[in-house]
């Protein structure tokens, strides 16, 4: 019994290396909480995402321009010691949220999370990758062990929390299980084009009954990951209108 466990921890743990070790560092920045500034380069892994929501490795831009042929060991930053960080065109902030469907012991402790802005205004939006399982247990092979590790990554990975808040007040809800439509209904102009599908969404189907509302989930947890840039551009836009209108 001993031994299977040990066999699943590495088997877990190797797979973690293999995933990170496809990542790269790039340019970017980080502000600390006291309020530090420090720019660099940092390691970001589209295979690994739910890894910088939780902690960051960065090389001093400092130290690299000082020793350009000597390789610089990056520091680490947990949550709890950052405000935000930016790499490229992307910036991700602190925000504290309990993943209640998927409790995993990184998503334990504070709470804190480093989460890619989606949106900024009256609504505020986020992406919020669940972490993938820290133990497995399986009376099958090593080989199918290591498959249930892959599918729980790809699951993790295709099914990422749009979350959001308006006015920021109460919680975060995940927009990919809710209804949207709630958030847009004191600005009717928003409202109908988001009804229509004209922000490249899926349209919002005006039929009544049990039936058509569970079809629509159905397409919803089906199509909305994939169609997320849509839900960014009509909130982009009710943000705007909202501006305006102050």
């Amino acid at each position: 019994m001993k031994k299977n466990y040990l066999i699943l921890i590495c088997l877990f743990i190797l797979s973690v290396l293999q995933v990170k070790a496809q990542g790269n560092y790039q340019a970017g920045f980080a502000i600390l909480n006291d309020g530090t500034r420090i720019s660099g380069f940092i390691f970001m892994d589209a295979n690994d995402p739910w890894s910088s929501q939780n902690h960051i490795y960065l090389k001093d831009s400092a130290a690299v321009a000082a020793n350009p042929n000597k390789e610089i060991k990056a520091k680490k930053y947990n949550a709890d010691e950052l405000q935000y960080y930016k790499v490229g065109d992307r910036t991700f902030t602190k925000i504290h949220y309990v993943d209640l469907q998927n409790l995993q012991s990184k998503s334990l402790g504070s709470n804190n999370h480093m989460l890619e802005i989606l949106n900024l205004g009256r609504i505020n939006a986020y992406r919020f990758y669940p972490y993938p399982q820290d133990t497995f247990s399986s009376i099958g092979s090593d080989l199918t062990v290591e498959q249930q590790i892959k599918r729980d990554h790809d699951d993790k990975i295709s099914h990422w929390k749009f979350l959001v808040q308006k006015d920021n007040k109460g919680k975060y809800d995940n927009i990919f299980e809710s209804d949207l439509q709630k958030y847009f209904e004191d600005t009717p102009e928003v409202l109908k084009k988001y009804n229509d599908g004209e922000y490249g969404n899926e349209p919002v189907s005006k039929k009544k009954g049990l039936a058509a509302k569970m079809m629509s989930l159905a397409k919803k947890a089906t199509y909305m990951p994939m169609k997320w840039q849509g839900i960014v551009l009509a909130i982009n836009d009710y943000n705007q209108s909202n501006e305006k209108a102050k």
